[in-house]
This record gives C-alpha cells, structure tokens and sequence, in this order.
C-alpha cells in the first residue's frame, strides 16, 4: 500500500502546472518591460558606465534563466512530464520527499529567476535607443504569436526559444556598445 502524503516517508503530490506558469512568467515578463523603455538623461561617461554593469547583470541573470530552463527540462524527462497536458489539477505527481524538496528549490529558482530578469529588463530598457528595436520586436512577435502550451515539453521549447531571443538582444548591445 502506498505511503500517505502527510505520513513520516510518505510521498508528496505537487502539481507541475505551477513549475511551467512560472518559466513562461519570466519570459513573457520580461518582454513587456522591454517595451517599456525610457530615455534618460545622462553623462556619456556615466551612461557608459551604467549601462555596461546593467548589461552584465542582464547577461547573468539570462545565463542563469537558461540553467533554470534546462533544470526544468531534466525533471520533466526524468517524471516522463514531457506529453502530458499542463493544465491546473490535471494531474498529480507522487514523489518522495527529496524530490518534492528538489523541484520546491526548483520553483523558487524560477519565481526569483522571473523577479531578476523583470528587474535587470527594465533597468537594461533605459538604455536601449531605437537600433534595438528590430531585436526588441523579434522578442515580442515571438511572444504575440505564441500559443499557451499544451505540453509540459512545448513549455521547455517555448522558454528555450524566448531566452535565445534575449541572448541574441544581448550579444547585439555587446556588439554595438563594445563591452567586453
């Protein structure tokens, strides 16, 4: 008979909906602050400066997004997540609890992942004048034709997709604006 999940060593049924809501937060989040950008009125030297440490914590918190994603990837080939419908309550998962504790630290991961690529999107837009706007506009017609996954596997593609995006907005600004 199968442990209870509120017993000592029983198993614990998160539902992986949430898991999948909050990549595709971070994505879609942060495309809307990029299209909230705003010109400030700055020195060059101090917008220089500024602007290359708001890139690189643009770029560190994409590169982390990336692990985040690829984490989540593991997870749902290793609980065989990959076919079946995301949609609240569908399903339950019956884990143990190192592995409920492992995709918990996971969720988080990406709700504070979503929070940092928000924040460092908002404050890279401020420098971003009009020669970004064809990477901008890649990212958010991406994003406006894309349909709400149905897979938890679409939601790893989509994600993926999303984050090359960003990656290739930022290797534009380091190519232009010559950070090293």
């Amino acid at each position: 008979m199968a442990k209870r999940r509120n017993e000592p060593g029983g198993l614990s049924d998160p539902d992986p909906f949430a898991w999948g809501l909050s990549l595709l937060a971070a994505l879609f989040s942060g495309a809307s602050y990029l299209e909230m950008r705003r010109q400030t009125r700055l020195t060059a030297e101090e917008r220089e400066g500024e602007f290359r440490q708001t890139w690189f914590s643009a770029r560190r918190t994409v590169i982390y997004a990336r692990r985040v994603v690829e984490e989540f990837a593991t997870y749902v080939a290793e609980l065989g997540l990959g076919d079946r419908e995301m949609q609240y309550g569908r399903f339950r998962l019956n884990l143990d609890r190192g592995m409920a504790r492992d995709l918990r630290r996971l969720h988080t991961n990406c709700l504070m992942n979503a929070t940092h690529l928000v924040d460092d999107l908002d404050e890279l837009s401020a420098f971003l004048d009009a020669s970004y706007d064809s990477a901008i506009r890649r990212i958010q017609d991406m994003l406006t034709e894309a349909q709400m996954p149905h897979t938890y596997d679409a939601v790893v593609v989509l994600v993926k997709a999303g984050i090359s995006l960003y990656e290739e907005l930022l290797e534009e600004i380091k190519q232009k604006e010559g950070f090293r």
